[in-house]
C-alpha cells in the first residue's frame, strides 16, 4: 500500500497509470466510458482517496487496488455531479467478508424485535462511514442482475443528504433544475408500488416450505424472479428501490428502461449520464 499511504499524507498524488488500468480491467461497465470521462473519474477518485480515509477492518489487508476499485465505483455516481454529495461520509471501512450488525425493528403491534444479521454493505447516516464487505465487492457479478454493493451503498449515502434514506435524493441547483420534485415522487412511487406487487405475486408462487438451501427451490426462485428488471430486494423500502435501481441503471440498464422508462429517464437526469448510449 505504498501509494495509498503517500496519498493519505494529504499530498495530492496521481493514481499510478498501471494501477488504474488494472482496476479498470475489472470494471467492464466503467471501461465503456469515453476517454475524457475516464480521465475525470480518475481525478475524482484521487480526490476522494485524498480526503476520505479507507480503512481495513476484521484483519483485512487493505491494498491500493482495493482502495482504487472502491473509489472508482463510488465516483462513477458523481462523475458529472460533485463529490460534495459525499460530504456526509467520514470515510470507508472494508471488511474481508460479511460483517455482523445488530438490527432492531418495531412491528405493527409495537413489539420490538432485535437480532444480529450479516451484511455485505451499510451506509451509516448522520456523518457515518460506508462499510463494505470486500468479498461481496469482489464477487458482485455472482449475485445476479446488476448487483453492485459499492453503487448500492453510495446511492444510499447520496440519498441520506436530507437525513434518513427515503428514495428522494437531494436536487442540486447547479445540476438538477430539469427535475421536478413532484415528477420524481409520482414516478418513483408508482414504480415502487408496481414492483412491490410483482414481487408479492411471485412470492405467492413459491411453495410454503420454500428453502434456499434446497437446489430445486433455489432454481425455482431464480427462474421466477429473473423476470424482474432488478433484484426483489428493491421492494423492501423506497430507499432500497432507489439504491437497487441505481445499481441496474449503471450495470444493466435495458430492463429498467423497458419496464420503468420514467424511472430510467429521471435517473439519467439525476446522474447526468445515459448508460444505454454507451452499452
Amino acid at each position: 500500500m505504498n501509494w495509498l499511504k503517500r496519498l493519505l499524507n494529504r499530498n495530492k498524488r496521481r493514481i499510478p497509470d498501471a494501477l488504474w488500468q488494472t482496476c479498470l480491467a475489472r470494471l467492464p461497465f466503467v471501461q465503456q466510458l469515453p476517454a475524457s470521462d475516464l480521465g475525470r473519474l480518475k481525478s475524482l477518485s484521487e480526490t476522494m482517496l485524498a480526503t476520505k480515509p479507507v480503512t481495513g477492518a476484521g484483519n483485512l489487508e487493505l491494498t491500493d487496488e482495493i482502495a482504487v476499485l472502491i473509489a472508482a465505483q463510488a465516483c462513477l455516481l458523481v462523475l458529472n455531479l460533485t463529490l460534495d454529495l459525499y460530504d456526509d461520509m467520514v470515510g470507508i471501512i472494508v471488511y474481508p467478508s460479511a460483517f455482523i450488525v445488530p438490527i432492531s425493528e418495531i412491528d405493527e403491534a409495537g413489539v420490538v424485535h432485535e437480532w444480529r444479521e450479516p451484511l455485505s454493505g451499510e451506509a451509516v447516516h448522520a456523518g457515518g462511514a460506508v462499510v463494505l464487505s470486500w468479498e461481496d465487492v469482489e464477487n458482485a457479478q455472482a449475485f445476479g442482475v446488476g448487483h453492485n454493493v459499492v453503487i448500492h451503498e453510495f446511492a444510499h449515502k447520496i440519498d441520506m443528504a436530507r437525513g434518513s434514506a427515503n428514495g428522494f435524493p437531494p436536487f442540486l441547483r447547479d445540476y438538477h433544475q430539469d427535475i421536478g420534485a413532484r415528477r420524481w415522487q409520482r414516478a418513483f412511487s408508482a414504480a415502487y408500488a408496481d414492483f412491490s406487487r410483482r414481487v408479492e405475486t411471485l412470492d405467492r408462487q413459491l411453495s410454503g416450505n420454500f428453502d434456499f438451501a434446497n437446489p430445486a427451490d433455489a432454481q425455482r426462485y431464480d427462474a421466477l424472479f429473473a423476470t424482474l428488471p432488478m433484484d426483489a430486494y428493491a421492494a423492501k423500502h423506497p430507499a432500497e428501490f432507489f439504491a437497487v435501481a441505481s445499481e441496474v441503471f449503471f450495470l444493466q440498464p435495458q430492463p429498467l428502461a423497458s419496464d420503468y422508462p420514467e424511472v430510467y429517464t429521471l435517473l439519467a437526469h439525476y446522474y447526468r449520464q445515459d448508460p444505454l448510449m454507451r452499452s
